[in-house]
């Protein structure tokens, strides 16, 4: 089976998803959405396939939401009631409810919803040319997709909230210092490294595998969701904001962050 903007490839026991959108470092929006909620449905079906692999194509594992659709004008439309519904994207909780291991096969650029991608998958493998940006807030939105709780959950909530307020950049190397990713690689032995580690969980017995993911995942669903719904209410409550409308478009325009008014 196709899916739109994304691969998927099989190797034995491991399958592997690539998001293929390079022109735009394979930013999300919701055809890309849309397959990784498809792709990861059927893989949980296929009983042949026990360990997940997720890469991006070209230079970049995924740079975030497509900010082109932040400036919409079709928001401003919308209902005070389809203002706080969830976002729509439905690839925010799709690893963390899959049935096999996932892990992040991180090439590249990993920022805002895409760096929540990684962070909602099970293990972190980067390539020493990785670089991990958290943006929300300098878009004048907040970080969703889950990164409120995955985040701090790794490195803590005094940690987090520093990465967070002030939209720091990580390199590779302080990724793995911060245990947000288990290896740092050379980008040419980033795959291989990757399959090493999958086909090594591949050998385990599938249901023992299974029901691990299940008992280290299930206590965290429960939070996922209902921070899911709370930084999806944040972000339509921004979005609103003229200091987000400005932002997204000096951004668009690649012109200096404006000065922000708090309104």
């Amino acid at each position: 089976m196709e899916y739109e903007e994304l691969l998927l490839e099989k190797k034995g026991h491991v399958a592997v998803i690539t998001l293929n959108n390079p022109k735009k470092l394979n930013a999300l929006d919701k055809k890309m959405s849309q397959s990784l909620a498809q792709v990861t449905s059927d893989i949980a079906l296929d009983d042949e396939i026990r360990v997940v692999i997720i890469t991006g194509a070209g230079r970049g594992f995924c740079s975030g939401v497509d900010v082109s659709l932040l400036a919409n004008p079709s928001l401003k439309t919308e209902s005070r009631f389809q203002r706080i519904q969830v976002t729509g994207y439905p690839h925010a909780d799709v690893f963390p409810k899959l049935n096999k291991p996932v892990i992040a096969a991180v090439n590249g650029p990993c920022a805002g919803g895409g760096f929540s991608l990684a962070l909602s998958c099970d293990i972190r493998i980067a390539a020493d040319t990785a670089r991990f940006i958290i943006s929300q807030v300098a878009r004048g939105i907040v970080p969703d997709y889950g990164m409120t709780l995955y985040l701090p959950l790794i490195v803590g909530v005094a940690r987090a909230s520093e990465m967070i307020y002030t939209g720091e950049i990580l390199d590779a190397k302080k990724a793995k210092e911060l245990d947000i990713v288990s290896q740092v690689v050379p980008g040419e032995q980033l795959m291989p490294a990757a399959m090493e580690l999958a086909n090594k969980i591949a050998r385990q017995p599938p249901f023992s595998l299974e029901l691990s993911k299940k008992l280290i995942w299930r206590g965290l669903l429960d939070n996922l969701n209902r921070q899911l719904d709370l930084e999806s209410l944040a972000v339509r409550i921004c979005k609103d904001t003229e200091d987000h409308r400005n932002s997204v478009k000096a951004f668009l325009n690649k012109q200096p962050p404006p000065e922000f008014k708090g309104k």
